[in-house]
């Protein structure tokens, strides 16, 4: 039970990892202006004002990092906070979510600038005495350390620590399952108020009881879908939390709302934030693009810290406390990937520093990317006098339109537009063909020259007059699993038409993600050959052969909820029409499964599919891989040398070692180490009764898939437009509402005014 329980904690730490590659992006930070400043004078006491962030204005915060104890570097932190005589604590545990027994648990003090370790904290003995494996520490508004922990049952306790060393158990029972469940409540944290109430964060809410365990009442708050989401804090009077999108506050005498205030100019995930108070009756808020702070009363938020210019932006870190010290300074800490890797730096205003780095690049994307975020960070750390500015077309999930595209299109052309640009999604090939980017021959030449690179998936991109326009971040490749004559099938649009075997070739999927997953797969014969997809009769093949699959399989252009539940389907369109299927061949379904191997997490699955069935072959769809963050250089950009040394730190290890999820690094350090790391993760799916459990795959299949790469020589970029015009074109076709001539030519017809333009 505690290894099932582990994997919905590891999948909700994931679910915040991704979501992480989703997060908002840095755009224009609403300000308080000097005359805004003015008019809530009366309602801003004790204040921190901003600087003004006019050309050539002095002064920003600067952030410095906090030594820490070396024996730090594998603990995960419990709690960060300031605790007795109000000096800043951390509280750490040994680097293991899911030790059997408990954990060591670690409590540092800091005084004069120093992390001491206080070696007779009487908390651990406290955790080990009652089997407890410690989660959280906290130090009560009564004065009071408060311990919290589960045991061997992976139920909570909480213990009230006496200053003698004594503990005493509190809310007995709170935690205890529920009849039918398997485990209780598993709070992230927990708040103590003046009077001994607690505040116990669920995922959804944040309940109130008394010293004896009676439940209050509870107060609805926002889920971002990670376990470890604990937004929010207590001032003693109030609760301050996120709901429906914005910050509200609980009176916690009525748990009534008192007061809703929004938080839309805020940029950043408020998923992620840190909210903590001011002693004022205000609210700080911090997220992935800084520090923002709010009177009680007030009606506009004020930026204090940019998190474009310091770590705060750095995909790769996970903000876990952020607090302000005692002269108007912060402190924010952090941790990397698994939790394990803290790391603590300091924010002080420094007037001598130019409140904007005096120079700076611009980089555009259609959506946001991490690790072009990475990078932005990276850069501003090495290069502290320039600023890096991500612009996304769209926010949030948001939909890319024409008009976007259009509107860039019309930028770049008239010899404007972003330093460097991300061409995922965007018309490259126009781009080169009417003379937008750069050749960076030169700088692929020196990239491929150092040895770090995989040099073939660079050289891949090349032109034929040996010219190189763009140079990919990430990489993935589609990943066969099935027997030999099913995985044989894939080799051409001929034999995946002619497949014949006892169950149909594919996993049902709608006819778009089919008619995309075919592109892909059968790229060369579809897009390199001479006889492309403008050639009536290569396009009628296609048609033809999504056709055959579709109807083998029962594909459909759009599913019911009844059938997408029976079907194991949605109508969910993946850009590379690549749907994880490795469970339906396991399940017996289908005769093959395809993974997209974009890291070793998502080869968790199908390794483990594969170790199920003897005599299955896992291997790459013949010698395709799929580029992105594909990054490129305005070649009307004013910062020519600026923007290619931000490729050449896009491209370093220390970007490309960080496992963001969102591809395989082109850095071949990079691969060898994160094939060689070991990682603590279990993963599992399922689906009605199916259901199947995987752990992180073993050396040696890591390092037999990272072989794989060798064979990867022919990029795979299928142009986003033509792709939705064969989709749209082709769907009475798919229907049975037209033959496939008619489909064939109405597509051509948009096709070719397309690419004459």
């Amino acid at each position: 039970m505690k290894k099932q329980i582990a994997w919905i904690i590891i999948g909700g730490l994931l679910l915040g990892t991704l979501g992480g590659c989703q997060k908002k992006t840095t755009g224009n930070i609403c300000e308080t202006t000097a005359q805004e400043e003015n008019k809530q004078e009366e309602s801003k006491q004790g204040e921190t004002k901003a600087p003004p962030r006019e050309p050539g204005a002095m002064g920003r915060y600067e952030e410095t990092a906090v030594e820490l104890p070396q024996e730090m570097e594998n603990q995960m932190v419990c709690w960060f906070g300031k605790g007795k005589d109000g000096k800043m604590e951390l509280h750490t545990r040994e680097g293991d979510y899911y030790s059997e027994g408990g954990s060591e648990a670690f409590r540092y003090v800091y005084q004069d600038e120093v992390w001491t370790k206080d070696e007779n904290w009487a908390g651990n003995a406290v955790f080990k005495e009652n089997g407890i494996d410690p989660m959280f520490v906290t130090y009560g508004q009564n004065g009071i350390y408060y311990l919290g922990g589960t045991d061997q049952d992976y139920i909570y306790h909480v213990f009230r620590l006496e200053e003698n060393g004594t503990a005493t158990e509190q809310l007995e029972g709170v935690f205890n399952p529920e009849e039918g469940r398997d485990y209780g409540m598993l709070p992230p944290k927990f708040e103590v108020l003046e009077d001994g109430r607690f505040l116990i964060y669920d995922y959804s809410q944040v309940l109130l009881y008394d010293t004896s365990g009676k439940r209050l009442f509870s107060m609805a708050k926002d889920f971002s879908g990670t376990t470890s989401d604990a937004r929010g804090f207590s001032d003693g009077k109030d609760l301050i939390t996120v709901l429906d999108g914005q910050i509200v506050r609980y009176d916690l005498h009525s748990g009534k709302v008192t007061e809703t205030i929004s938080i839309d100019e805020v940029e950043g995930v408020q998923s992620a934030a840190q909210l903590f108070g001011d002693g004022a009756g205000g609210i700080y808020m911090a997220t992935e693009t800084g520090l923002s702070h709010i009177n009680k009363g007030g009606t506009l938020w004020e930026t204090l810290i940019d998190g474009s210019l310091n770590h705060m932006g750095m995909r790769s870190l996970y903000m876990v406390g952020f607090l302000e010290g005692d002269n108007k300074e912060y402190f924010g800490t952090f941790c990397k990937e698994g939790g394990t890797g803290i790391l603590l730096f300091h924010y002080e205003y420094n007037p001598e520093m130019a409140a904007v780095p005096p120079s700076g690049i611009t980089v555009y994307s259609l959506k946001d990317n991490s690790t072009v975020r990475q990078a932005a960070s990276q850069f501003q750390s090495e290069h502290p006098e320039v600023r890096v500015e991500v612009r996304t077309a769209v926010e949030n999930g948001g939909s890319v339109t024409e008009e976007m595209i259009q509107g860039l299109n019309t930028e770049l052309l008239s010899g404007k537009g972003a330093d460097i640009l991300i061409l995922d999604g965007l018309p490259a090939r126009s781009y080169i063909e009417k003379g937008v980017l750069m050749d960076l021959s030169g700088l692929v030449e020196e990239l491929e020259g150092n040895g770090e690179m995989y040099n073939h998936l660079l050289e891949g991109l090349r032109e034929h007059d040996g010219a190189v326009y763009q140079v990919p971040a990430r990489f993935s490749f589609p990943l066969l699993i099935g027997e030999e004559k099913a995985v044989e099938a894939y080799s051409s649009l001929e034999s995946m038409a002619g497949y014949q075997g006892e169950k149909a070739l594919l996993p049902v999927v709608n006819y778009e993600n089919l008619l995309r997953l075919t592109a892909n797969l059968q790229y060369r014969e579809l897009f390199e050959e001479e006889n492309s997809l403008a050639d009536r009769e290569t396009l009628i093949r296609y048609l033809e052969t999504v056709k055959t699959l579709g109807e083998a399989n029962g594909a459909k252009t759009a599913f019911s909820e009844e059938e997408m539940e029976q079907l194991w389907v949605s109508n969910h369109v993946a850009p590379n029409g690549l749907i994880e299927s490795a469970i339906q061949y396991d399940a017996g379904r289908f005769d093959s499964g395809i993974a997209e191997m974009s890291g070793f997490s998502s080869l968790c699955i199908p390794a483990e599919v594969r170790r199920l069935h003897p005599g299955t072959r896992m291997v790459p769809a013949g010698p395709i891989y799929l580029p992105s963050t594909l990054a490129a250089i305005n070649r009307s950009t004013a910062n020519e040398e600026m923007a290619k040394e931000f490729l050449r730190c896009l491209l370093s290890y220390e970007v490309q070692n960080e496992e963001l999820y969102d591809g395989l690094p082109v850095n071949k350090k990079a691969m060898e180490t994160r094939a060689e790391t070991e990682k603590n993760i279990s993963v599992g799916s399922g689906i009605g009764d199916y259901h199947i459990s995987a752990d992180y795959p073993s050396k040696e299949v890591r390092q037999e898939v990272k072989s794989m790469i060798d064979s990867l020589t022919v990029p795979v970029i299928v142009d986003e437009t033509i792709m939705k015009m064969i989709a749209d074109g082709s769907r009475d076709y798919c229907d049975g509402k037209e033959n496939v001539e008619q489909a064939a030519d109405k597509i051509l017809r948009t096709m070719t005014i397309y690419l004459s333009e």
